[in-house]
Parts: structure tokens; sequence; C-alpha cells
């Protein structure tokens, strides 16, 4: 399909060289019950700014076509604690009016209505419909992308978990969301730290819809751009950093951060994920009937695309109930329940689901099926 190109850095506006491409990588990373000749595909190619070294995607989705089917989100304990522990953290200073932008299944919304403190809280996003209903008359619902002028009141804060690696131009859009705060007022956001996931093979990292390395060092410097001070931070994960900023007009959009981004993370990830689906193909001895992987997900899209077969898989596994029947986008495989483990007597799991592993690995052992094996 037509894709959009990137023409400078996200970062510090430079020009991109190409460093990698996988050829023809589905748009879409999430499972629905479509017709397979009306699946989008377009070349993913990573690319490097010579100046700072900021790895990001060249070809861009319209934005459109890549959420006309939702974003394909993850369900779980780990999630689900991490909006709790989130609300937790900006607690403190959220009062009044707030603004949250790709909110769309309301979990951190019903967390944050609880603290009498807040009067409203309104949430954009674009699938709105396809979630839960809201608890209260606190939470506005906005149907549709974050659109400064459409905000009413001017709010006393704007919270955006999981989102600032999915804008396009990060250093202009955080600064169109600081541009409606008043100074003293706040911006919370959780963002996850793209290069540690990728220097650990995390296949969710970069991907159409994550489409530059966001490092803390780029994550302060797009701050810094929008007058953003940080007053606050805490590492939720390795993986993911919560932060306290307030507006504050008079902070300086030259901070003293490296001009030069380390992207060593990249070539090595393409290399493990070559060296990777190798080893995991060599494993893959069982009968189809016995064999499946975990995953309606971009961790099995990218598998399959470093070279695993779809016809040495059963089934793709997931916990999601609304993928479950459905078929991976871009692909012939059906999803199923991991509880269809249970009646066998010997089942070989394909598990690389980056920081779920391990959660997912212990649900399966202990609740369906403790003669389960893995090829992690």
């Amino acid at each position: 399909m037509k894709t959009v190109k990137r023409k400078e850095c996200v970062s510090c506006g430079a020009k991109l060289k190409a460093q990698h491409t996988i050829k023809q990588f589905p748009i879409y990373m999430g499972a629905g019950k479509y017709d397979p000749s009306t699946d989008k595909f377009a070349d993913m190619v990573f690319a490097k700014c010579v100046e700072c070294n900021c790895v990001q995607m060249k070809n861009l989705i319209p934005l459109d076509i890549l959420y006309e089917n939702g974003h394909a989100g993850s369900v779980g304990r780990k999630w689900l604690l991490h909006h709790k522990q989130f609300a937790e953290f900006i607690s403190r200073f959220a009062t009044g009016h707030l603004v949250e932008v790709g909110g769309a299944q309301l979990n951190l919304a019903k967390y944050l209505e609880k603290n009498e403190n807040i009067k409203t809280i309104t949430v954009y996003d674009t699938n709105l419909k396809c979630y839960g209903n809201k608890e209260t008359d606190k939470i506005k619902l906005r149907e549709q992308f974050f659109d400064k002028d459409t905000v009413g009141v001017i709010p006393d804060g704007i919270i955006h978990s999981h989102v600032i690696e999915h804008l396009y131009n990060p250093k202009s859009e955080i600064k169109d969301m600081s541009d409606l705060l008043e100074d003293g007022s706040y911006m919370f956001i959780s963002a996850p730290v793209v290069d540690k996931m990728m220097r650990d093979g995390f296949t969710n990292a970069m991907n159409f819809e994550h489409t530059y390395g966001l490092t803390k060092n780029l994550l302060y410097k797009i701050l810094s751009h929008a007058k953003l001070k940080i007053i606050d931070e805490q590492d939720y994960s390795e993986y993911c950093v919560f932060i306290v900023a307030q507006k504050d007009a008079q902070t300086s959009d030259t901070p003293e951060f490296d001009n030069v981004e380390d992207s060593s993370y990249f070539h090595d990830f393409i290399f493990d994920r070559q060296t990777e689906t190798g080893r995991i193909k060599g494993s893959l001895t069982e009968k189809r009937e016995n064999t499946f992987i975990f995953g309606a997900h971009i961790f099995t899209q990218f598998l399959l695309k470093f070279g695993l077969n779809e016809s040495s898989f059963s089934f793709i596994l997931d916990n999601d109930l609304d993928k479950q029947g459905c078929r991976l986008y871009g692909t012939n495989l059906v999803v199923k329940s991991p509880k269809i483990l249970k009646d066998i007597e010997s089942p070989l799991v394909v598990l690389k689901a980056a920081q779920y592993t391990e959660e997912i690995k212990a649900d399966i052992l202990e609740n369906i099926n403790p003669n389960t094996r893995f090829i992690l």
C-alpha cells in the first residue's frame, strides 16, 4: 500500500538513511474476522538519522488506515497493575479538569475518577466504542484523535499513557498539548523505554505503530522543547517510566542532553532476531497438531516474517477473548484460547511475548496444563 515517507529525524530534523527493510509487513498487529483479501501490507523500513543516530521508521501508514480496526491493545495482570500504579503516581498532582489522550479502555480514567480532587476526565480515542462503558458522568468521551481546538475547558492536566511512541511528530504534537496548559499545570506521562526493549529482543518495541526509538534522553528533549519541566520521575520497570512534568514557560529549549543517540541496539536486534528464528525452526520437531505459537500480535508476525512457517502451527494462542476465533491479520492462523492445551498430553508452545512471557508461561503451567513444553 502507499505510505507516507518520513522526511526528517523526529529528534533533530536531519536526513534519514535506510538501514534494514522487512518486505510487505502487515500494517495491523491485531486479529479479527476480516476478509483476508482486504489485509494491507507495506515495507517496514528502519532508518537512522545521519546526525544524531536516532532509529526510526521511514515508511508511515496514514493514521486513518493504521487505526481503522482500533489499537491492538494488551490484556493481563501487568497492564491492570500498570494503570493502578500510574494512577497512584500522579494522584498527588492531579486535580480539576483533566484530559487523557488515548485511553480507549478507560482503565486509567476509572481509577482516577475515584479521586475527589478531580472534577472531570475527558478521554480522547478513535475507538472508544470498542471498550467498556464509563461508570460516572465524571468521565467525558471524545471519539476522535486528540485535537486541541475541541478542548472546551482549559485543562489542569493532560495525561497520556503509552501514547508518545505512537506520535509521528512527537516534538510538535507534545508541544501542541503543552500549549493548552497554563504555567504551573501538569502533564502526566507513562512511556516505554524503546531502546531497552530492543536490546532485550522485544519485537513489540518498534513497528508501524511505534515508529521511532524513544530513549529516555529523547523523551527529556521532547518535554523540554514543549516547555515542560520534570518534577517527578519513577521507573515503573526497566521498560517503562512514569513522569510528572510541569508547564514552565522559562524552561530552556536547548537543555544539556546528549546530542547523539547510541543506536547499537538496533543492529544487534536485527541480527539476534535472525539467529533466534533459526533456533526456533530447528526446535520445531513435533507434529503440527501438538504445536502452537502464543500471541495474536506482532510477536508472531515478526517471527513469521523472519522465517517461521505458518504450517508448523496448529493455532495461535491468546488470552484476549475478543481475539479468540479470529484470524491474525496478515496470516491464515486462527486464534484459540490457551485452554485448548488442557486436553493435549504434552503440547509444545513457541512463546516470545517480550515482558509478558513469564506471566503467560506461569498461567499455562499453573492453571491449564503443567506438562506444556515451551520454546522461549
